[in-house]
């Protein structure tokens, strides 16, 4: 019986001793392979954020673009649109103001009350410092919704991070007059710089439809 229980202990004695635990080479395994999928996600997923950020200021601009038209034609009034200009890093983080200013005049025979049922001042998109809006012109939309102007008005959308590797510029083509609304992609990079302010109002040559690519239907 003695030499049975020896061999039992014998038996069992390398199950006792087992270790369930990593090796130092698998765990140095397991780190490389997570700061790899590190290195390739993160930059990803800044890169979709500064993307989507532009993308919805867009969206939203383009809705507000047509709400100022439909205001204009419902009381027959004349809006304004404006463009504020706004220096690099004007604003702080976390904040949030506007890149356009809209004044409408309303027809004088229309009552105070109906007056106060547009407000479209107060639906202005708010832009931040991550992004920025270049502009080619002021405009006015006439109280039949049409642009008073005589070229199209473009306007150039960008993240402030455009030169740290984020290429993508979104535009917007309002056409004179009809007032139509197209959304693009600005194919002249050359339009952006090292410290471009947050909203501008600008000349430049390159705001042009031509250079606003708009996808066909």
């Amino acid at each position: 019986m003695v030499g049975v229980s020896k061999c039992l202990v014998m038996i069992k004695s390398p199950n006792l001793m087992k270790n369930d635990g990593f090796t130092l080479i698998e765990l140095a395994i397991t780190v490389g392979i997570f700061a790899i999928i590190s290195t390739l996600l993160v930059p990803s997923t800044i890169n979709w954020v500064r993307n989507e950020k532009v993308n919805a200021y867009t969206r939203e601009l383009r809705e507000f673009m047509r709400t100022v038209r439909l205001e204009a034609r419902r009381w027959g009034a004349s809006c304004f649109v404006k463009t504020e200009n706004l220096p690099y890093d004007s604003i702080a983080n976390g904040e949030d103001s506007y890149g356009f200013t809209v004044k409408c005049q309303y027809s004088s025979t229309l009552s105070d009350d109906f007056k106060q049922q547009g407000k479209v001042e107060s639906i202005i998109p708010p832009i931040n410092n991550s992004i920025f809006q270049v502009v080619s012109s002021d405009f006015q939309v006439i109280p039949n919704g049409r642009i008073s102007s005589n070229n199209s008005i473009i306007i150039v959308i960008g993240s402030k991070y455009f030169t740290q590797k984020v290429k993508m510029l979104n535009c917007l083509v309002i056409n004179s007059p009809t007032g139509m609304i197209r959304k693009g992609k600005f194919s002249k990079n050359s339009l952006i710089s090292n410290n471009m302010p947050i909203s501008q109002l600008s000349s430049n040559d390159l705001l042009v439809d031509e250079n606003c690519l708009i996808p066909e239907d």
